[in-house]
């Protein structure tokens, strides 16, 4: 498994009247080509648990394996991990600063000691996962629209040609069109090939792109499994803080109306279809 992580304890400023446990006793595993959705309260340690997984954070009580590196030994080969795993922080066109944006994708791959030809086809191939045209390449980032500037932070991430994908917030601060093109540039990232981590807020988000979820509340995995069996706790999600997608809320009302309704119904396509196969044996009967 690309990443294993088990009984991993994170407290700030420990032994002082200022400590706070982020994270408590996790345990987790992500296996390659999964889509891993992360989502919690704000607080819940999310952005902390991520931090661990290309050794930003380290040495903490617990055992955290990249690609069967441990993450706990003092001569862990960290280059290694950071090429396995890329990490997007939440706004990461904040982070830009070249004079153009080829320049800002190949300053990854550059501290590599890749060669000047590497370094070329490894911008012109990241340019074009995020849907960069080639003619942007000599622009400045800062010319650039938002939504262009976060492609053009990914592309960077991308450079480096990691394993493991793993975004915070992605698609915050974007209006509604962007917001679903960040999310379909994601997606299409998976399909490539490579494993995807997300943390987010949003559940509708989650539940159409995400294999498997972990909900964290107060540094702990409340909930873990596939989203179906993630929207079932509805009311236990509410009581921390989180909410299911509008369709599951839609599934569950209808239920209570008496319709026959599967649990774990939470994609528009499929509650569509349960209604239509409920209005179908409502003719037939009434036939």
């Amino acid at each position: 498994m690309p990443i294993t992580i088990k009984n991993l304890t994170h407290v700030y400023m420990p032994d002082s009247p200022f400590e706070a446990k982020a994270l408590k006793d996790i345990s987790l595993s992500i296996n390659d080509g999964e889509f891993i959705g992360i989502i919690g309260h704000t607080g819940s340690g999310k952005s902390t648990l991520i931090s661990y997984f290309n050794g930003l954070e380290r040495g903490k009580p617990g055992t955290v394996l990249v690609n069967g590196i441990d993450l706990g030994d003092k001569d862990a080969d960290l280059i290694a991990v950071r090429r396995t795993v890329g990490l997007v922080f939440q706004y990461p066109e904040y982070q830009l600063f070249e004079e153009t944006v080829a320049k800002d994708i190949a300053f990854g791959p550059t501290n590599l000691g890749l060669d000047a030809d590497e370094i070329e086809k490894r911008v012109v191939k990241a340019m074009h996962m995020v849907g960069l045209d080639a003619d942007k390449a000599k622009k400045s980032p800062f010319d650039m629209s938002g939504g262009q500037k976060r492609r053009v932070a990914i592309a960077g991430v991308l450079a480096m040609e990691p394993q493991i994908l793993v975004l915070d917030e992605p698609a915050a601060g974007l209006d509604p069109a962007g917001r679903q093109e960040m999310l379909e540039l994601i997606s299409d990232i998976h399909k490539s090939g490579v494993t995807i981590v997300m943390v987010s807020h949003s559940m509708d988000d989650v539940g159409r792109y995400c294999d498997r979820l972990f909900v964290l509340s107060h540094g702990e995995i409340a909930y873990q499994g596939t989203p179906a069996e993630v929207f079932v706790h509805g009311e236990a999600l509410n009581a921390i803080g989180l909410d299911v997608p509008e369709c599951a809320k839609l599934a569950a009302r209808l239920r209570e109306a008496g319709f026959d309704i599967p649990e774990g119904v939470y994609r528009m396509d499929d509650v569509a279809d349960a209604i239509l196969e409920n209005l179908g044996k409502g003719r037939t009967a009434d036939a």
